[in-house]
């Protein structure tokens, strides 16, 4: 009898342990958050904050949004914002410039916590990484020379076109069929254009019209935009909490003037 009764309190036991088990990864698993917000398992914010400095992959050849200057300093408007936002979390900044046709793959490698580097939101790359609130709106246009016979945007089937490689531009090119010819930066897009090896650029409305104004090129945008988009910052899927205090900041930039200030600097204009 007393054995039988060991075995049933064996047996009990172990469905109780079970049954604790069972409960705690329940309580885990809905921890984790879902659709970017931060889980249980997620030290992204606090290992920012714990170095004091967030590391910022850029590629450092898009003006006016990111460049270098003459005298070799990396500025723009994405430089300026990271560096205001930066300030909210309480950290400084160390920019990793970055080829753009690799800059997502850095991320991945954690070669840095987060981009910000003008990226447009698609859905394709939302398969890959994690994307902040926009920080500004803006449209893909194409640039021709000043002479072009070009009418219509739309209307470039078949003739040789130039974009920057990896780009949301590059993708617009190809639905519209043209002649595709990619480049590393679209400065050397333009580039090409002067040169006469291609007939027309797709590229940022704003940073067409800022490398027009810059180097005086006999250039000029045709048409509207091909497309809006949205930019933001990018960051890993799995760092909902560094992502989420990203949106806190970015907000609170927006609403103080800053945000503003550094816009009209770089556009005369609010572009958010």
């Amino acid at each position: 009898m007393v054995k039988k009764r060991s075995l049933l309190l064996v047996v009990v036991s172990l469905a109780l342990l079970v049954l604790s088990a069972c409960g705690a990864k329940t309580v885990d698993q809905s921890s984790q958050g879902a659709d970017g917000q931060a889980g249980a398992g997620d030290q992204s914010l606090e290992r920012v904050k714990s170095a004091g400095v967030i590391n910022v992959g850029i590629e450092g050849a898009y003006p006016p949004f990111n460049f270098y200057n003459d005298k070799n300093e990396l500025v723009g408007f994405d430089v300026d914002i990271a560096n205001a936002v930066a300030g909210k979390l309480g950290v400084k900044v160390n920019f990793v410039p970055t080829p753009w046709d690799s800059i997502i793959a850095g991320l991945l490698a954690k070669k840095y916590d987060i981009i910000i580097s003008s990226m447009g939101i698609t859905d394709e790359r939302k398969q890959k990484v994690d994307f902040t609130e926009p920080y500004y709106h803006t449209g893909g246009q194409l640039f021709v020379p000043n002479d072009s016979t070009i009418t219509d945007p739309t209307k470039i089937e078949g003739l040789k076109i130039g974009a920057s490689i990896g780009s949301t531009f590059e993708e617009k090119a190809k639905e519209l069929k043209v002649d595709l010819v990619t480049y590393k930066t679209d400065m050397l897009t333009f580039q090409d254009m002067l040169n006469g090896r291609i007939k027309g650029v797709i590229t940022d409305k704003a940073v067409g019209a800022n490398m027009i104004k810059e180097k005086n090129y006999p250039f000029k945008a045709l048409g509207d935009v091909l497309y809006k988009e949205e930019a933001a910052f990018t960051v890993r899927k799995d760092e909902g909490s560094l992502k989420e205090e990203l949106n806190k900041a970015l907000k609170e930039i927006q609403s103080d003037g800053t945000y503003e200030k550094i816009s009209n600097n770089w556009f005369d204009k609010d572009i958010r």
